[in-house]
């Protein structure tokens, strides 16, 4: 039985790795550092599986199950070999296959709309915009699950899956959402919104692609036009917003001494310059004299999870900013480093639907120590980590690796982050610029900021 595996998986190894589909020079290292029968069945197929020398020496190849790829390679090779035209590009077979294992985490047990699978160029672009900057309209865009109405409900009860047979007892269907413009972008400035349901990029429905294929329709060269149609809460006709592409600039941390020597500063996004940007725009706003700060979380739709730990820290210490949970294991705390200092002067924090996954980690940990009071609406409730993997031909894996939770041990996933004060902002087809005469939540909290600097003097004297 042993023998027969053996020459299963070596089989399937050869095939596979004719097929593009191996870790080729992987394979071949392993050959020649073991000359004569070759390469042991064991390691072979923990290459395939990526796993580490400890785990493949413990590995038995009797526990191995090669079905799936015994399944996937007969596939492949009817493909090759029966379909009506030929296969010109196999690399699209393997990057619609994992994006359809993948879509299999959105539905339940795991309810995972954020693990994603991204191409070369999908992921160069990541890494651009992790350095803050690259070509598009700069807005965040994201899955969200729609609400069925009772009678779609009704009709789709009863419905049975085709291929296996299975009743559908929960169906789903997500929307393309934006979860928020970048400051200063066409996107802000054509003024698309936190919460936009996408309908259609230029003439393309977004029912039915995948978040990359949307993303990769509305990016483009700079000078050219994408047009969107959106769906808009308390707008009873969807509205088509045409939007001018450029090279997006991202300045993530933006300041600013306001009168009665109150600070201001908005964080748009969580890339690698964030934490030495904040610690500049403090320390200058601190020589200046600030005696409070307005921190500006809104439209942030987060980023790096290291670089929001760092961000943290000149807020909260060198406390707990989060709690991290990995699969099977416990909640660690995940501390700013040793020596941080606690920022001393009051502090209030804007909110809404676009502040989202690290931006709600940074305005939770504020709100738990009692730090700072948070002014808005809910944030948008993103309480997964993603970690992202970086694959041998040039693509990424962006997947779901851990849970994280608020100092008090707040789950905050698909429930966001209540305010201390909740303040609406009125219903606007147009972009409203910060602390301009119609923000209503950024002139209530510079109200409750500078009530809270003058109570602060009267302490103190």
């Amino acid at each position: 039985m042993k023998l027969r595996y053996q020459l299963v998986v070596a089989i399937l190894v050869i095939t596979l790795m004719a097929s593009c589909f191996v870790a080729g020079r992987q394979f071949e290292s392993l050959a020649e550092a073991m000359p004569g029968d070759g390469p042991k069945a064991s390691l072979v197929v923990g290459a395939l599986l990526g796993l580490n020398d400890k785990a493949i020496a413990g590995m038995d190849i009797e526990d191995v199950d090669v079905r799936p790829l015994e399944t996937f390679q007969e596939v492949l090779s009817h493909l090759r070999r029966q379909y009506v035209s030929p296969i010109e590009d196999e690399d699209d077979l393997t990057y619609g296959a994992v994006r359809g294992m993948l879509s299999v985490l959105r539905g339940a047990p795991y309810e995972d709309r954020y693990s994603r699978f991204l191409d070369p160029q999908e992921y160069h672009s990541f890494l651009e915009e992790n350095e803050g900057h690259f070509g598009g309209i700069g807005a965040e865009i994201g899955l969200r699950e729609a609400e069925l109405s009772s009678a779609l409900l009704e009709e789709l009860s009863g419905l049975s899956c085709p291929v296996c047979g299975a009743d559908i007892t929960n169906p789903k269907r997500f929307e393309v959402v934006v979860i928020a413009p970048l400051p200063n972008s066409p996107a802000e400035r054509s003024g698309l919104q936190p919460g936009d349901h996408i309908l259609k990029v230029d003439d393309t429905l977004t029912a039915g692609l995948s978040l990359g294929e949307v993303v990769a329709r509305i990016k483009g060269p700079p000078g050219t036009a994408v047009r969107l149609l959106v769906s808009r809460e308390h707008e009873s006709q969807p509205l088509e917003i045409k939007i001018a592409r450029a090279v997006i600039q991202v300045r993530s941390v933006e300041h600013r001494l306001l009168s009665d020597r109150v600070g201001y500063l908005r964080i748009s996004t969580f890339n690698d310059t964030t934490p030495d940007l904040l610690e500049e725009a403090l320390r200058e706003l601190r020589t200046k004299g600030m005696r409070g700060l307005l921190l500006d979380l809104r439209n942030n739709a987060g980023g790096g999870l290291e670089v929001c730990i760092k961000t943290a820290a000149q807020f909260i210490g060198s406390e707990p900013v989060v709690y991290i949970q990995e699969r099977g294991g416990k909640r660690e705390p995940r501390n700013a480093e040793d020596g941080a200092n606690r920022f001393d002067l009051p502090l209030v924090v804007l909110t809404n639907l676009g502040t989202a996954s690290a931006a709600e980690i940074l305005a939770g940990a504020i709100q738990d120590a009692g730090l700072g009071t948070l002014v808005g609406v809910k944030t948008f409730g993103k309480g997964l980590v993603q970690t992202v993997i970086p694959l041998r031909d040039g693509s990424s894996l962006a997947l779901t690796t851990a849970r994280y939770f608020t100092p008090k041990m707040r789950d905050i996933d698909r429930k966001g982050i209540a305010p201390d004060v909740e303040v609406e902002q009125p219903p606007s087809k147009q972009y409203i610029p910060p602390l301009s005469e119609k923000d209503v939540q950024g002139a209530a909290a510079l109200k409750l900021l500078r009530e809270k600097v003058k109570e602060s003097a009267l302490t103190a004297a």
